[in-house]
């Protein structure tokens, strides 16, 4: 009984003794994963293994749901609960991506996706990992890791488009950001119009460029706000450059266009006030449908650019619609602002049509010929032709004119 005695208390011993090492090694094995984490979270990597037969997923320096807005234990740590908070239109793509590691047909699991946090918000995440463990027959059994939370930088990034894409002075689409909208086709009633100021030459003369500058704010800001009032919100808007804007509008009619064009023009009518004094602009409107440009938006572009022309050589502060020439003047006919002398400034008086003879149809006026040439385009009044256009009409004057009126006219 004795010997026993003394055996059990040397197994007790070294019990002892192993229980005392375990504790050493769980010690040791906390610090070196707190160094771990503390490492990793410095560099903003997330340590991960997901167990592929079981779906068990383990994330080594953070709880599994805090990037996410969970608190601890409200998710269950696995790849189905991942999976479901993919953001919906990346899922497909890191799915994909994943499964061809998994089967061995790249090297490395690599994506930059989108993740759904618990209160709808976006984080953005680059993740990669490598399987590190396969069986005898080549299936995965273990994946490793790593996930970054990179949402601060795509938000910057979000910011420098941003920058790039927008006029620092009124706040709208640059010329950089209408390059963008070339990809696009324009739909059918889709209204593309161009707005060059009249006037503007003889504000900046008088009160000098800062007044300018608060000219082109107001006109910008007025022109959307009169959109705004007519309860159109999802269109685009740029200055073109200089005292020049484009407006692409969706969903229009003619006649929508013609009373949004009128509401621009009645608002410009009066002098705006400005540092020094009141400044006199006006509007010459130049409008295009996609319909009438084969849904090319350059080719409405360069369309409405010669519409806008047109009103330059008729007076000015008024618009134009490009009709093709197999349309009616009846059905396609812009009707101008009616405004009589009396409330325009005098070089914002009606103007006789010039009688030089028009600039063929396939030829682009030659401010268009600068703007794709990448240099600055010239002002109405140096462009010395007249722009080619398919319609016709006086700027300031509401009556249309007859078939016979027109032929003689260019007779």
């Amino acid at each position: 009984m004795a010997r026993k005695s003394l055996r059990e208390q040397s197994l007790e011993q070294a019990l002892q003794q192993m229980e005392r090492d375990k504790a050493r090694l769980e010690r040791r094995l906390a610090g070196l994963e707190e160094k771990l984490s503390t490492t990793l979270d410095g560099t903003g990597l997330r340590l991960w293994q997901l167990e592929v037969p079981s779906g068990k997923l383990t994330i080594f320096n953070y709880r599994w749901g805090r990037m996410l807005g969970y608190q601890p234990g409200e998710l269950n740590a696995h790849f189905d609960v991942w999976r479901e908070h993919l953001h919906p239109e990346d899922r497909d793509e890191v799915l994909a991506n994943l499964n061809d590691h998994l089967e061995g047909r790249t090297e490395v699991y690599q994506v930059v996706h989108r993740m759904l946090a618990r209160d709808g918000s976006i984080t953005w995440v680059a993740d990669r990992g490598r399987v590190v463990e396969r069986d005898e027959h080549g299936n995965a059994l273990r994946l490793l890791g790593t996930h970054t939370d990179i949402s601060h930088e795509k938000d910057y990034e979000s910011r420098l488009n941003a920058l790039a894409s927008t006029d620092a002075l009124t706040g709208l689409a640059n010329r950089q950001a209408i390059n963008s909208w070339h990809q696009r086709p324009l739909a059918d009633d889709s209204a593309l119009i161009f707005i060059d100021l009249d006037g503007f030459k003889q504000v900046n003369d008088q009160f000098g460029h800062r007044a300018g500058d608060e000219v082109l704010v107001l006109v910008a800001h007025g022109l959307n706000d009169e959109l705004h009032r007519l309860g159109i919100h999802h269109h685009l808007s740029a200055r073109f450059g200089g005292d020049e804007f484009l407006f692409q509008l969706p969903r229009m009619s003619l006649p929508r266009v013609e009373h949004i064009a009128r509401r621009w023009l009645e608002r410009f009518a009066h002098p705006l006030e400005i540092s020094g004094g009141l400044g006199r602009i006006g509007l010459s409107i130049g409008i295009c449908f996609g319909r009438d440009a084969d849904n090319r938006f350059g080719l409405a572009l360069e369309r409405a650019d010669q519409a806008m022309y047109r009103v330059k050589h008729h007076g000015k502060h008024g618009f134009r619609v490009h009709a093709p020439v197999e349309y009616s003047s009846c059905e396609y006919q812009a009707s101008n602002l009616e405004a009589s002398a009396s409330r325009l400034p005098s070089w914002l008086h009606p103007q006789p049509a010039p009688t030089s003879k028009p600039a063929p149809a396939s030829q682009s006026p030659p401010r268009q010929q600068a703007a794709s040439a990448g240099t600055e385009p010239a002002s109405a009044e140096s462009a010395g032709t007249e722009p080619a256009d398919t319609e016709r009409g006086d700027s300031v004057s509401a009556d249309s004119e007859s078939a016979d009126a027109r032929a003689k006219e260019e007779k």
